[in-house]
């Protein structure tokens, strides 16, 4: 397969993916630097590190948009009020018509009797902040816009490299049928790697930034359905000289087959919810019960207690005793009647 040829069939969207559940565990380290925030740096306590179920609708004929729902759970370290473990820390999902997006605070280091609140937003339309930076999403996803909804964007005129660039077969660790593509310039030393077809999913990608090491890593490939998915892989979101950005490792661990007519694209908001609705600007709350609400008090309380200065120790109790004796005495005997 010449790289023109390549570059053709690797732009048609994959379709393979709908209407499936993904599972997997997702490490994130995110560097910030020079206000280079992304998603996970601001969160990265709940919404970085732990598990994630992605479900991704079908396209039907009486809407352009594809229903999507992201969900990240954690380790529950001992939230006082639930028990769920792992516990839900970030979700966000959307029918098209409507988006909502929730971000939990944890409350098992809280201190004092005030309840914490989580935060959640509702918009209108197919609003995906995570979805677009999610690692699984970028190594599966070639074409974002249908799921979106929108107009494709890379509905151009192909303009072939001809010579420029060349592919040959290459056994990868993941695949040994893959395809690496790379550019006849000596001096060029980026390249990428992809599975043989149908997939065409990329394995690798080195781009020549001062940073340098591979931007995309697919070490292992599982197979559902017929079909390959990344099965362990590293994803790097960071810009040239490094300093801004994120890198993602995921290990898939299940993938399944979904309802999509019944599926819940948008789920309800936790106990301790407040949320924002965004075409009106009103803000809801979704209220504690009333055991939560004391169980949340009481472990504030004990946490306050507990973080208390300590009583002084009996040793610095009798020397404060004895400075205070010492001072009584000096003053006794300055003020003591002296005889001529």
């Amino acid at each position: 397969m010449s790289a023109d040829e390549l570059r053709r069939v690797k732009g048609e969207p994959r379709t393979y993916f709908y209407g499936k559940e993904f599972r997997y565990k997702i490490e994130t380290e995110s560097r910030t630097e020079h206000g280079g925030a992304t998603f996970f740096s601001g969160h990265l306590d709940i919404a970085a590190n732990g598990v994630r179920t992605l479900a991704i609708g079908k396209p039907t004929p009486d809407r352009s948009y594809i229903p999507v729902r992201l969900m990240h759970y954690q380790k529950n370290q001992g939230e006082p009020h639930i028990d769920d473990d792992p516990l839900l820390t970030y979700f966000e999902g959307t029918n098209g018509r409507a988006s909502h997006s929730f971000l939990r605070k944890l409350l098992f280091d809280c201190e004092g009797r005030k309840a914490v609140t989580s935060f959640g937003n509702a918009s209108v339309g197919h609003l995906l902040p995570a979805f677009h930076q999610d690692p699984l999403v970028s190594l599966l996803v070639n074409d974002v816009a249908l799921i979106n909804g929108t107009e494709r964007t890379n509905d151009v005129e192909f303009v072939p490299m001809g010579d420029k660039l060349q592919t040959e077969w290459f056994e990868h660790k993941a695949d040994p049928k893959a395809i690496r593509m790379s550019a006849t310039d000596p001096g060029d030393q980026s390249y990428v790697v992809f599975t043989s077809q149908p997939e065409l999913l990329l394995l690798e990608r080195r781009e020549s930034y001062p940073d340098g090491p591979l931007q995309v890593d697919i070490s292992e490939l599982m197979t559902f359905d017929g079909f390959r998915y990344p099965k362990k892989a590293t994803y790097r979101a960071v810009t040239p000289d490094g300093k801004s950005g994120y890198i993602c490792s995921i290990e898939m661990l299940d993938i399944s087959e979904i309802d999509v007519d019944s599926f819940e694209w948008i789920p309800p908001w936790p106990a301790g919810t407040e949320w924002a609705r965004h075409k009106d600007r009103k803000r809801f709350l979704v209220p504690y019960s009333d055991a939560q609400l004391a169980k949340i008090q009481q472990h504030g309380l004990a946490n306050a207690r507990a973080d208390a200065p300590s009583p002084e120790s009996p040793k610095f109790f009798y020397l404060n005793a004895g400075l205070v004796v010492l001072i009584f005495g000096l003053v006794a005997y300055r003020f003591w009647p002296r005889s001529n």
